[in-house]
């Protein structure tokens, strides 16, 4: 996992066959995965989702958000008789790694192995969590935003792929957000406190380096390999965040990011429903506002252009 060394490679360094390290990889990353996810992966409460929440608003300054979502393409070998299930619109074979990130870029859920060919809002449709999001059953009752008498409810934040409704927000099109100032404003917010998602990817990748190259692993391994890879990122993370004379990681912003792995997926969202518009209007409204607007985003906006 943390060197991405072909079986060859190992072999040859532990003078082991290839089928018994094979056998031995699969049995470690399956009861790493089951003893770690309990520990390192368990379902927030509705205390620590107004933490994560809290958080937010603290490093990345979006209120009543309990986490971001996004995700990427696992880079796969082709496995046998599949089809074109695995088969992605980048041409290659993937599964999909689904991910729900806080503001530390510790993964608070995850969804692993779903077609390659699927999109982001599909396979959110599908996975344990969608159903409770819907009902409203996941999140705490709405509360007032900071220095405003606003109530909104709490959310998820995503990108174009996600279907905009009460706890999904997602930004503006580019077309709206150029006709509108107080729109683009909005974006830069969204995507601001977006970025974890990209940032807790980019940390998998560079600690575990298997990422940075096809993976020559049957699917229900690869997905013990990438169910434990997120149980220690989140393991380094805890870690990292402690004010400790040593950390686990050092983040290479230098270093590029995986070319052939790890991709985003394709932007086809869902149906938006009328209370998700008027959830991300009175967000919006209160980014525009003297209660919760910050110094340098209107410098930031006219730097970059509509968002």
């Amino acid at each position: 996992m943390a060197t991405g060394e072909s079986f060859r490679s190992l072999a040859f360094s532990f003078r082991i066959s290839q089928s018994y390290i094979t056998r031995i990889i699969r049995l470690v990353l399956k009861y790493l995965s089951i003893r770690l996810t309990p520990i390192l992966l368990s379902p927030p409460t509705k205390d620590g989702l107004k933490i994560i929440a809290e958080n937010f608003w603290k490093r990345w300054n979006f209120p009543n958000c309990v986490g971001a979502i996004d995700g990427k393409h696992i880079r796969i070998f082709a496995p046998g008789k599949s089809g074109s299930l695995f088969f992605n619109y980048k041409d290659f074979f993937s599964i999909v790694l689904l991910a729900i990130v806080d503001a530390n870029c510790k993964f608070i859920f995850v969804d692993i192995g779903s077609y390659g060919k699927e999109g982001d809002s599909g396979i959110f449709n599908k996975c344990g969590i969608s159903e409770v999001t819907r009902t409203g059953e996941y999140f705490p009752l709405p509360e007032k935003l900071r220095n405003s008498n606003i109530k909104l409810p709490y959310v998820h934040i995503g990108d174009e792929a996600f279907r905009l409704d009460r706890h999904m927000m997602r930004p503006y099109s580019k077309t709206e957000s150029r006709k509108d100032y107080q729109k683009t404003v909005f974006n830069y917010r969204l995507s601001r406190a977006r970025r974890t998602t990209e940032n807790s990817f980019g940390l998998l990748s560079q600690v575990f380096r298997v990422f940075y190259t096809p993976i020559p692993l049957k699917v229900e391994t690869v997905d013990y390999l990438v169910l434990s890879a997120c149980c220690l990122h989140n393991l380094l993370r805890d870690r990292y965040i402690e004010n400790t004379s040593y950390h686990y990681y050092n983040f290479d912003h230098n270093e590029p990011q995986p070319s052939t792995n790890m991709t985003s997926l394709a932007k086809t969202g869902g149906f938006a429903n009328i209370e998700g518009f008027c959830v991300r209007d009175e967000f919006k409204k209160f980014f525009n506002s003297s209660q919760g607007e910050i110094p340098w985003q209107h410098h930031q906006v006219q730097q970059n252009g509509s968002l």
